[in-house]
């Protein structure tokens, strides 16, 4: 069920809020990837997102039941 905080669906959420599209977006400009288990991965190693990129996870997480971090 999605529990995306309002913030996170006016800032990540697309043209209607709810949208995976713009989070994914912004996160695969970033360089992360997107493993089968909904994980986001990068292939250079770095492993923590900035404050930024958890916000655009933590939409795709708490709207889409996407898995987070690998």
């Amino acid at each position: 069920m999605p529990q995306a905080s309002k913030a996170l669906r006016e800032r990540w959420g697309g043209a209607e809020g709810v949208g995976e599209d713009k989070a994914v977006a912004y996160l695969e400009r970033q360089g992360w990837c997107l493993s089968r288990a909904w994980l986001w991965y990068r292939d250079d190693g770095r492993v923590k997102p900035t404050s930024t990129e958890w916000d655009a996870m933590q939409f795709l997480i708490d709207e889409w039941d996407y898995g987070g971090v690998r």
